[in-house]
């Protein structure tokens, strides 16, 4: 037995001395247990265990065989389930390449169709901007020109304007429509040319306010005047010459009544016998001085030389200009230089009205010397006719005065449109006040005086 334990652990691979660490050789030795009876007895309960389990086995080998055939019945189903996923698979791979076709084709049909829209709205857009509807040539051709009109002729004005394009010119749909536009262009400038001169034509009616008439007869038809001026400048032209010849006309009709009728209120204070040199005498012994005196029987005595109420025009410098009707009631009297501040104040208000309008109707103040002119060249005929025979020396001052105000005034109104005018009027008054004071010069350096005359009882 020593022989075969020896041979048994010749025979063993591992090296005896490791079985040294393991645990329950080291609690044997501990015991003083002999080795080999100890592993006779490993050995022993070992077989006893595989007995054990090989009839175990044999017990449950009906049941192992039945578990062995579910396996295979479980194999032959995952295999089956495998084709089938593999099936899947290849339909799945065949949907999704039919899927991205139907993305692709969907993309390409979105942009198709997107561009037909933009083509659609773009061709509709050309169509109604090009085609000109019945109703519009009615109202073109038949319609009465009144401010519905202004909404027709824009809209034609559109259509022209749109057919005039370069990139419309070209299209054969342009080249057909176009004849039939420049037709009903010629018809509405026609129409509109002849309503605007029957407009201005209504001016001429007398009693009737200019600026009113103005407002509703011509300046709320500005757009009118645009689409022609735009499309007719000759058209244009002739309504504004007839404007112009027109309200010149009006202008110096009114002008020249008012200052006729000024006029007729005019006093004169002083004259040439009112000369500081003009020898005077006085009436004696209740006789009539016109007996008894050298002095020209048309002086006007010593009012010549008295300021008294005048200086009151320059306070009524920014006051409207006089009312005729409300003097001639009155019956009241005016110095020469209260008749200037309310002509002149008539003519700077209706200067600055008539600018205004010109500007927003016309758009621009062209013409206007035109207009004014022959007014302005009137009452410049007046101040002249006035000062030629005038030897008022305080009228001339204070008229010097008051025309230096209202040149203020037009400046503060930033209305620089008669400076040339007042400018006239201040080289004429002030020419004429220095030739009265030198007629007051001379005639007292060729003053003789004279001896009384004898009276005889």
């Amino acid at each position: 037995e020593e022989e075969a334990a020896a041979q048994e652990l010749l025979d063993f691979d591992d090296d005896p001395r490791e079985f040294q660490q393991d645990s329950t050789v080291q609690e044997a030795l501990s015991k003083g247990i002999d080795l080999r009876q100890y592993a006779l007895e490993v050995e022993t309960a070992l077989r006893s265990v595989e007995r054990e389990s090989i009839n175990d086995y044999i017990k449950e080998s009906e049941s192992l065989a039945g578990l062995h055939t579910e396996i295979r019945e479980c194999d032959s189903v995952l295999d089956s389930m495998e084709s089938m996923l593999r099936g899947f698979q290849g339909d799945l791979a065949s949907i999704s390449a039919q899927i991205k076709y139907l993305q692709d084709e969907s993309l390409s049909m979105n942009v198709k169709l997107r561009n037909r829209k933009t083509a659609e709205s773009q061709l509709s857009s050309f169509i109604q901007q090009i085609v000109v509807p019945p109703e519009l040539i009615t109202n073109i051709c038949e319609a009465e020109v009144n401010e519905a009109y202004l909404e027709y002729v824009l809209e034609l004005n559109k259509k022209v304007a749109f057919a005039k394009k370069d990139s419309t010119a070209m299209t054969s749909a342009c080249a057909d429509i176009a004849p039939e536009l420049e037709k009903l262009r010629i018809k509405s400038v026609h129409k509109i040319r002849d309503f605007l001169l029957g407009r201005v034509a209504s001016l001429k009616k007398k009693f009737t306010n200019i600026q009113i008439l103005q407002q509703s007869a011509l300046l709320k038809f500005k757009g009118l005047y645009r689409f022609m001026q735009e499309h007719s400048p000759e058209m244009t032209a002739e309504v504004k010459e007839a404007y112009t010849t027109t309200m010149s006309g009006i202008y110096l009709r009114h002008v020249k009544a008012y200052l006729s009728g000024l006029m007729q209120l005019r006093v004169e204070v002083a004259t040439k016998g009112d000369l500081l040199g003009v020898e005077e005498w006085h009436a004696l012994g209740g006789f009539s001085s016109s007996i008894f005196s050298s002095k020209p029987g048309h002086a006007r005595g010593d009012g010549a030389f008295k300021l008294a109420d005048r200086r009151a025009v320059l306070d009524s410098i920014n006051e409207p200009p006089l009312i005729l009707a409300v003097l001639e009631q009155s019956g009241a009297s005016l110095h020469y230089e209260a008749v200037f501040r309310s002509a002149a104040t008539l003519l700077l208000d209706t200067v600055a009205s008539e600018f205004d309008f010109m500007k927003e109707f016309f758009g621009n103040t062209d013409g206007f010397d035109n207009i004014f002119g022959k007014s302005i060249f009137h009452c410049m005929e007046n101040l002249e006719g006035v000062l030629v025979g005038s030897w008022d020396a305080i009228g001339c001052v204070l008229l010097l005065m008051v025309n230096q105000e209202l040149r203020a005034a037009m400046a503060s109104r930033q209305l620089p449109l008669l400076s040339n005018f007042f400018q006239r009027v201040q080289v004429l008054a002030w020419s004429r006040f220095k030739s009265v004071m030198e007629g007051h010069v001379q005639s007292l350096s060729a003053y003789v005086p004279k001896a009384v005359p004898e009276v005889h009882p």
